[in-house]
């Protein structure tokens, strides 16, 4: 007969496994950077034959009960609407929990039973304590707002803490998260500047603040390293463009693009100094700096101490009214063996009479005829290929027709000495600084000094002439007749336009005058003459001479001198040259004053 046993109790411990099948990183998340946002979709680093439709996926931004489709790379995940960040490793388990794959090395193990007796709300075979829990929720957090600090560093005790964070200590501090991120942080002395988006303030270092019964402040020691925070006043930041911070001394400068303002922080606190004369300027270009990719860069010129501004745009504009021809690179749009060469795009500083170089091993001259905006009619027959590179040099850099370059950038200089913007510069440098009295910027690479080179106005390698606009509105309310235009400084300064507005969108216009080198010559009964400037007591004068302006009055060949106008707006350029008329790059110019005789219209 068969026996049977009583026992008091016995115990079951069922073990369940749940294999890992495998995992797999991220390359591209539903979120990019932590940016606010969710999707269904996320593209993995390799295509993994281990993962099937209908498996569970786990990992960071996972919510509970996911599983997932997959088609190649892509991974379509279930239910929607899932923060997933790139970079992070998720792990594809079987939904079913018995599954029959032979994968050992990658399964799970759980206790489903081990209940002491088996009896109900029993004791429990455990574990015991664990030092660490695991959250498998666990998600990126991205306080844009705030700031945390390690251990300390000390060089000459050797101790070493700044890759320690004890969560057990206070070691954050944020600020108002309603003035966006934190872009630059700045020590000063024992205080940090923290420059927010659309918000300024000054912290405390290794002390704190406290208050008194009638308001007053005082610093005392305490065992914070940032204290308290303290806004500046004035609704500005530095917006998306820490690079355009630039310190001297305790005036730090910086850019806020979404107001158009070009500020400075100094002991009286934040100055809009782009509205020294420059307000409309700014707040048309800094509307052309790209929002993805644009850059605002700010260097101090310990050399000339200014504070310099490079924009990068995303259009074109004008850099300056000037006669100076540079040679122009283009590239042809086709093929063609002929006097005919299309360019990719139009240049109206390509000009007839312009030198042709494409590269030919030949000792011909060819010359540009003609200009019909890309087409270029030449003297002779060249043999140009698709996107091959022609060069178009000047045979004069100076020429007599004012031209218009067109840049992608602006770079400008402020000067605390006179509060105002003193200069436009033509150089677009990838960024810069000072060390030791000397100012450096960088292009393509390549590392520049400035003010050393002894060529004047050249900067990588290429030279600009030096041009100056001078507006003449002393009577605002006169009309008046200019006769005579005068400066003092260097020889060879040159007006290459002069005009006063007429009517909506016609101008009087004089003809240009030239310097007192280029414009000089020998006349056979009275030695050298003037046609343009003459020097005259250590200063230089010219006659204005209205030009055959018939559009506006309807009169040809005018014998009337002078230009008649409220104002009159003079461009004035540079034209460094010797006493035999010779190019000399290396001459400086100067210029201290221009002036203007004029008298009352009599009509």
């Amino acid at each position: 007969m068969p026996l049977t046993l009583k026992i008091k109790y016995f115990n079951t411990f069922i073990l369940r496994e749940e294999p890992i099948v495998t995992t797999e990183k991220v390359v591209v998340g539903t979120v990019d950077s932590g940016a606010p946002g969710a999707g269904t979709t996320v593209t993995l680093e390799n295509s993994n034959a281990l993962i099937e439709d209908g498996m569970t996926v786990h990992g960071p931004g996972i919510i509970e009960d996911t599983i997932c489709s997959i088609s190649g790379t892509t991974l379509t995940i279930s239910p929607t609407a899932q923060k997933i960040e790139k970079g992070v490793t998720l792990t594809f388990s079987n939904a079913n929990p018995y599954p029959t794959t032979d994968l050992i090395a990658n399964k799970e193990w759980h206790i489903e039973e081990s209940r002491i007796k088996g009896g109900f709300n029993e004791k429990t075979v455990d574990f015991g304590a664990k030092a660490y829990l695991v959250d498998k929720k666990y998600n990126r957090n991205h306080r844009k707002n705030a700031m945390i600090y390690s251990g300390i560093y000390n060089s000459r005790t050797g101790i070493n803490n700044t890759n320690q964070f004890s969560i057990g200590q206070n070691i954050t501090k944020a600020v108002d998260s309603i003035y966006g991120s934190i872009q630059k942080l700045y020590a000063e002395d024992t205080n940090l500047l923290i420059f927010q988006e659309n918000k300024v303030n000054n912290a405390l270092i290794d002390k704190d603040a406290i208050f008194t019964a009638e308001g007053g402040g005082l610093s005392t020691t305490a065992k914070v390293v940032i204290g308290q925070i303290t806004p500046y006043l004035g609704e500005f930041g530095i917006g998306t463009h820490p690079e355009s911070f630039a310190v001297y001394g305790f005036r730090k400068y910086f850019v806020d693009k979404d107001r158009a303002a070009v500020l400075r922080l100094s002991r009286d606190g934040i100055t809009e100094i782009s509205s020294y004369g420059m307000k409309s300027f700014f707040r048309k270009h800094l509307q052309l700096v790209s929002k993805n990719n644009g850059r605002i860069f700010g260097m101090y010129d310990l050399h000339a101490k200014n504070y310099v501004i490079n924009l990068k745009l995303n259009n074109f504009v004008e850099q300056n009214k000037q006669t100076f021809v540079s040679s122009i690179n283009s590239k042809a749009a086709s093929s063609s063996s002929g006097k005919q060469i299309t360019i990719k795009n139009a240049n109206d500083q390509i000009v007839p009479g312009m030198l042709v170089d494409a590269g030919l091993k030949t000792n011909k001259k060819v010359s540009v005829q003609s200009v019909n905006n890309r087409v270029i009619t030449v003297s002779d027959n060249i043999s140009i290929v698709e996107n091959q590179s022609i060069t178009f040099n000047p045979t004069r850099v100076f020429g007599t027709s004012v031209l218009k370059p067109l840049t992608k950038f602006k770079t400008l200089a402020f000067d605390d000495k006179v509060n105002g913007w003193c200069s436009f510069y033509t150089y677009n440098p990838e960024f810069g600084g000072s060390l030791a009295s000397n100012f450096y910027t960088w292009k393509s690479g390549q590392l520049y000094k400035h003010y050393s080179s002894t060529n004047r106005n050249t900067f990588y390698n290429e030279f600009q002439p030096s041009t100056l606009t001078v507006i003449s509105n002393q009577n605002p309310s006169l009309v008046k007749h200019y006769k005579t235009v005068n400066y003092e400084g260097t020889n060879n300064w040159k007006v290459i336009k002069f005009k006063s507005p007429a009517d909506d969108n016609v101008d009087y216009n004089a003809y240009p005058i030239p310097g007192n080198i280029t414009g000089r010559y020998n006349s056979q009964y009275d030695g050298i003459k003037f046609s343009g400037f003459v020097p005259l007591e250590k200063k230089y004068y010219a006659n204005v001479i209205i030009n055959d302006t018939n559009s506006v009055t309807g009169i040809s060949n005018l014998t009337t001198t002078g230009v008649k106008g409220f104002f009159a707006e003079t461009i004035i350029e540079h034209e460094p040259v010797n006493n035999n008329k010779t190019t000399n790059k290396k001459k400086h110019a100067e210029l201290f004053s221009v002036g203007f005789n004029y008298e009352q219209s009599l009509y």
